[in-house]
């Protein structure tokens, strides 16, 4: 499978989280902001699905319930600090590798200008709108720990699961954005544990020919920059 998760990120990568866990909660305080906002300002999880998604993806990285409750009071307009927008910034690395970069920002100038920067020094450049976006799909993808039963699996393909992956720890699967809600509750319903879900940008065709050592650091820097929520490539 193909892209980059979340869910793979964190569950692998746990130790590097942890080192810039200020980083990574000033990441899910927006995303949590942001998803009371488009869920027409609805802070409750039952109730905004948006919201439920982003408050997962912040306990799973150990975030505060105290700084859970005021990226959701923010988003309420109950807190201090400017309008988040999301920005979504298309570009290109080493090689030409394809890169959507998702962004949250209070300040979009600076957020564009700060995101051109690290990739002109990377030997990549910043694209225009439309430029990289029809090389990707939007699609749903869930996480989860656990193993699932041959019976169990079919089923996860009636409900409209695309491709899949697992391993001995668990696993994840690609689905409709329209079924990530109900995918996510079968598998909670079946047992299953650390279930997560979120939409992605999932490539069409995996670039091989690019150096992934480069491509490798650029990718670091740029989810080392507060504003950035997620970048997705082209490189396996």
């Amino acid at each position: 499978m193909s892209g980059h998760s979340k869910w793979i990120t964190i569950k692998h990568k746990k130790a590097l989280v942890d080192a810039k866990r200020g980083n990574m909660f000033t990441k899910m305080a927006m995303l949590i902001t942001v998803a009371v906002k488009k869920g027409g300002g609805v802070g409750d999880v039952n109730n905004n699905f948006s919201l439920r998604l982003a408050v997962e993806k912040a306990k799973m990285v150990n975030m505060p319930k105290e700084n859970i409750t005021r990226a959701i009071e923010k988003g309420l307009g109950k807190g201090e600090a400017g309008e988040i927008e999301e920005i979504l910034l298309e570009g290109y690395g080493p090689g030409g590798v394809a890169l959507v970069i998702e962004t949250m920002s209070d300040n979009h100038n600076r957020t564009v200008a700060e995101i051109k920067n690290i990739l002109e020094k990377q030997e990549g450049s910043l694209g225009e709108p439309g430029s990289v976006l029809f090389q990707f799909e939007r699609v749903g993808r869930v996480g989860y720990t656990g193993k699932l039963s041959e019976e169990q699996s079919l089923e996860l393909i009636d409900l409209g699961v695309k491709e899949f992956e697992e391993d001995q720890e668990g696993g994840e699967m690609d689905t409709g954005i329209d079924e990530i809600k109900e995918v996510m509750k079968y598998l909670s319903d079946q047992g299953l544990a650390e279930v997560a879900g979120e939409v992605v940008y999932k490539p069409k065709t995996i670039n091989k020919l690019a150096d992934s050592e480069k491509v490798r650091k650029l990718l670091e820097l740029l989810l080392e920059h507060d504003d950035v929520q997620e970048v997705y490539t082209n490189v396996e």
